[in-house]
């Protein structure tokens, strides 16, 4: 009887010991996994400052060889000035603040246990340009104006060019005509002298 006892208990412990092992493995993983917990900018966050870095922060450490990388709405990439890696956080800087537009971070990180992850986010950058931003703008949309009105002079010269062009040549063609004429006229007298003088 009490040798049966025993090996109950003997396995209740044996089960008890295993399931507590299976559970600090599994949240050992999890916390060992650097999930995502926050980012600045937020998911779906409209920036309305300017922005000049992108901070991820995870629930463990990360590892060299993390990395991120920012497209805008058009899919051209955005160049990352630096990547660094700190305490639990990505941060990707770029030379000058994001201009207004809508952006999607893509990252890659290799976490605490050598597991790599990865994952993506989005957000929008509307902030106030500046006066400089204001001065290319205004540029950029005067210069079509100017180009039209260079190239409309353009036209309106050769037009003129071709007119004066036109009228010279018909100058030109009305004289030789005239000559033509008198020529015709002095020939046709000249055979008629000759032929009265004849005929006498």
């Amino acid at each position: 009887m009490i040798k049966g006892l025993g090996g109950i208990i003997l396995k209740r412990f044996i089960t008890t010991a295993a399931a507590v092992l299976l559970s600090t493995t599994i949240s050992y993983n999890v916390f060992a996994h650097s999930n995502l917990s926050g980012s600045n900018p937020a998911d779906g966050e409209v920036v309305t400052e300017p922005l000049n870095e992108i901070t991820l922060e995870f629930e463990g450490q990360i590892e060299q060889g993390s990395f991120i990388d920012v497209t805008s709405s058009s899919g051209q990439a955005v160049e990352i000035k630096d990547i660094i890696i700190g305490d639990g956080t990505l941060t990707g800087t770029v030379a000058e603040p994001l201009p207004n537009d809508d952006y999607q971070v893509n990252w890659s990180i290799i976490s605490e246990d050598g597991h790599p992850l990865e994952g993506e986010f989005t957000f929008t950058v509307n902030a106030p340009e500046t006066e400089t931003e204001e001065a290319v703008s205004a540029e950029a949309s005067e210069t079509p104006k100017a180009v039209e009105e260079t190239t409309e002079a353009d036209n309106q010269s050769t037009e003129a060019q071709e007119g004066a062009v036109a009228e010279e040549a018909e100058a030109e063609s009305s004289s030789t005509t005239t000559i033509l004429i008198v020529v015709l006229l002095i020939v046709a007298i000249v055979s008629g002298l000759f032929f009265f003088r004849k005929r006498k």
